[in-house]
C-alpha cells in the first residue's frame, strides 16, 4: 500500500483498520487494549471506526499493542542521512607520531641494544636449526636411564 497516493482521511482509515486488527491477532478487547494504552475505551472505539487520532493516543495504543518499536522506521532515512552527515563533516583528527627512540633516556637506549642483539641472536640460531632440519623431542627421565 502506498501512502503517497492516499488521501489524509484514508491514510487515518487504513492506520485505524491495521489497529484493530493487530489487537483483533492479539487476542485483546476494546477494554483491555484502553488500559494497557492508559486511554478511555471510548477513545480506543473512535479509532477503530476510524476518526482521528492524536499522537499521544496513537503512541499510547501502540504500547498497548506492543508496537512502539515499529515507530522507528519513520523518517528512518532523515536520521541516517544526519547521522551520517556529522560523520563526513568531522574533521579528521590529527595523528602525531613520534620516534621513541629518540625521546628516551641514554641509559634506556642503550639498554634497548643488547635486546635487539639477543632476539638477532636467537632469529639467527632458530633460521639455522630449521635449515639444519634440527629435530628436538622431549625424552622422559625414565626412558633416558633405560
Amino acid at each position: 500500500m502506498r501512502f503517497s497516493t492516499m488521501s489524509d482521511s484514508e491514510i487515518i482509515a487504513e492506520l485505524c483498520r491495521r489497529i484493530k486488527e493487530t489487537r483483533m491477532q492479539l487476542g485483546l478487547s476494546q477494554i483491555e487494549l484502553a488500559e494497557r494504552a492508559q486511554v478511555g475505551a471510548a477513545t480506543i472505539k473512535r479509532v477503530e471506526l476510524g476518526e482521528s487520532v492524536t499522537l499521544s493516543t496513537l503512541i499510547g495504543i501502540l504500547r498497548g499493542l506492543d508496537r512502539l518499536h515499529q515507530l522507528e522506521s519513520i523518517l528512518y532515512d532523515s536520521h541516517i542521512r544526519a547521522f551520517n552527515a556529522q560523520l563526513v563533516s568531522a574533521s579528521p583528527s590529527r595523528i602525531r607520531i613520534r620516534k621513541k627512540q629518540a625521546n628516551q633516556p641514554k641509559e634506556k637506549r642503550q639498554a634497548a641494544v643488547p635486546e635487539a642483539a639477543a632476539d638477532a641472536a636467537i632469529n639467527e640460531w632458530y633460521t639455522s636449526s630449521a635449515s639444519r632440519s634440527v629435530v628436538w623431542s622431549f625424552m622422559p627421565a625414565e626412558a633416558e636411564k633405560k
